[in-house]
């Protein structure tokens, strides 16, 4: 009898502390106003994407338009959330929308020119370039 006393606030102690402790949950691209700040117009989508990431959002039919979306819920409280809009045209950027605007720095008597080296990515073979080189010496 004792025994099943125990056992059963055991599995109740567990229920209640189950319960209690809730995850922080975040989603998305991280951007900060000190990268939105680095972002100037007439910028390649290669410069953009050096300084801000990939774009959560790839959108097919609108290759011009990049989406940034984070969210953060503390512990299943209210849930935050940030977004930036990126356009382009002719392969430019030519504006932004969303929870950021560029500040320019201060004490500039004329805008600060910034050039963004986009260091030459590495491109990597996939498996059927592999499968299919391995295949041509054969033959």
């Amino acid at each position: 009898m004792m025994k099943k006393h125990l056992i059963i606030i055991a599995c109740l102690a567990t229920q209640v502390t189950g319960c209690v402790y809730k995850i922080d949950v975040q989603q998305g691209n991280i951007v900060t106003q000190k990268q939105v700040d680095q972002l100037r117009p007439g910028m390649t989508p290669n410069q953009v994407r050096y300084v801000l990431g990939s774009p959560l959002l790839d959108d097919v039919f609108f290759p011009q338009r990049w989406d940034y979306v984070y969210s953060f819920r503390k512990g299943g409280g209210a849930m935050e959330l940030q977004r930036l809009t990126v356009f382009f045209e002719d392969q430019r950027l030519t504006g932004l929308q969303g929870d950021f605007r560029p500040h320019p720095s201060k004490g500039l008597a004329e805008p600060e020119i910034v050039t963004v080296e986009v260091p030459p990515r590495q491109r990597q073979r996939g498996i059927f370039e592999i499968i299919g080189g391995f295949f041509r010496h054969l033959f």
